[in-house]
């Protein structure tokens, strides 16, 4: 890997898209474009930007990135893969940035009015844009989200939650 001292056009082209944003790292694809993360967003080729709340998490092996990213909050999750031919620091600065949006994960157990029994995650994660706190329920495979029974035992899982935490 060599290290870069110069920011290359395209990286500020992507910049000049968002001037609010203060560059962190950034890296080369295989195709030729790049990569920029930011101190608010990871900002993919095709002009395409996601604060880093709504990154759900990534993986990084070798050459390849995988994201799982949501075009908007609440939105379904979706997968990329990108492959880097340079990635510098873009890993690294994924990991922190990600992190940094947890306010709060809690693994809660729930009761349906029923009488069963299952678990959720609760999750809070500020916006790097508005500093807003955005909170989600992550229930188990085998809870069907749509019950209003769990959907109840979350909401008031969650209430609790954020009664203890204060936020």
């Amino acid at each position: 890997m060599r290290w870069r001292r110069s920011v290359d056009e395209r990286v500020t082209a992507v910049l000049g898209r968002a001037p609010a944003d203060k560059l962190l790292a950034w890296g080369e694809l295989v195709d030729g474009s790049v990569v920029v993360c930011t101190d608010r967003a990871i900002h993919f080729p095709v002009e395409r930007r996601v604060p880093w709340d709504l990154v759900v998490r990534g993986a990084w092996s070798e050459e390849f990135l995988d994201l799982v990213v949501q075009p908007a909050p609440g939105a379904r999750s979706e997968q990329v893969r990108l492959r880097f031919a340079e990635p510098g620091q873009v890993p690294a600065v994924v990991r922190e940035r990600v992190e940094w949006t947890v306010v709060a994960s809690h693994q809660a157990a729930l009761v349906h009015p029923d009488g069963r029994s299952g678990s959720a995650m609760l999750n809070a994660r500020r916006s790097p844009d508005t500093g807003e706190v955005r909170w989600a329920v992550v229930f188990d495979p085998a809870i069907d989200a749509r019950d209003p029974g769990w959907r109840s035992a979350a909401d008031g899982a969650l209430a609790d939650l954020r009664a203890q935490l204060g936020v």
